[in-house]
């Protein structure tokens, strides 16, 4: 699937109710919107990222992290991590 960019917008093309990046949706061209509806902190916010301009801007970060290179991937239910929100890459939308 493609992902698309209308005047500096990414229009989404995968939606979730957490924080994802994985290294097997690496080359997917995942526009990811991600509204927090588990009640705390953030709930009801929406935030939407390009994964792969994400991943790449953080690779430093995730490869020396220990879910990343166990796992594959790093997930939060609770928020956006703050390595993520200091790319610039990732948007509040509501």
């Amino acid at each position: 699937m493609k992902k698309m960019l209308r005047q500096d917008k990414l229009i989404p093309n995968d939606f979730r109710n957490n924080f994802y990046v994985s290294q097997n949706l690496l080359g997917e061209n995942k526009v990811i919107e991600v509204t927090f509806n588990n009640g705390k902190a953030h709930h009801g916010e929406t935030y939407v990222y390009d994964h792969d301009n994400l991943v790449e801007a953080s690779n430093e970060y995730l490869n020396n992290s220990g879910n990343w290179n166990d796992v594959g991937n790093w997930s939060s239910t609770n928020n956006i991590p703050g390595w993520a929100i200091q790319t610039g890459l990732v948007k509040r939308i509501k």
